[in-house]
């Protein structure tokens, strides 16, 4: 439950029973560190979520195409830092 004595606190604290999977997933998406495991997927489930992911979906039927970044998209970037 989220901290209903100050709504305006920048921190919430969660209390959950996790499996060892789940941690280890914590751990690995955080780089070691399950808190910023737990933002990493929360980021991540907000942008399926966008994306029109239901979370009613079967996950077994939906699929995942990444594109990696081209020379010219590369280039744009480089000429926009100044490189």
């Amino acid at each position: 439950m989220a901290n209903r004595k100050n709504p305006f606190r920048a921190q919430t604290d969660f209390k959950l029973e996790l499996s060892h999977e789940q941690r280890t997933i914590l751990e690995v998406l955080g780089k070691g560190n399950m808190t910023q495991g737990m933002k990493v997927a929360i980021d991540q489930a907000g942008h399926f979520y966008n994306c029109g992911l239901d979370p009613d979906m079967n996950l077994n039927f939906v699929g995942l195409v990444t594109t990696l970044p081209n020379q010219e998209m590369i280039d744009q970037k480089r000429a926009c830092q100044g490189a």
